[in-house]
């Protein structure tokens, strides 16, 4: 699974971000939380946008040698 996004949750009044994504662990593919910080915060709303950004970079460098390693194999009929 390719996939990342965030999430607020409210603990005690406060509300807090969360930045989630997927990772590989123990061979099995797991949606894994990560705390950021206060909803309030600027800092935190830009590394949860910075995340997102590089998460997403990393994807379509995955996806792209996915890509070229499927047609390869249509190509020579594997």
């Amino acid at each position: 699974m390719i996939g990342c996004g965030y999430c607020v949750k409210t603990i005690r009044l406060g509300r807090y971000l969360y930045f989630w994504h997927y990772e590989d662990r123990g061979g099995r593919r797991e949606q894994i939380e990560e705390y950021i910080g206060p909803a309030k915060d600027s800092r935190a709303r830009e590394e949860v946008a910075r995340r997102v950004a590089v998460y997403a970079e990393r994807a379509r460098s995955e996806m792209g040698r996915f890509v070229q390693r499927t047609r390869a194999e249509m190509v020579s009929g594997a």
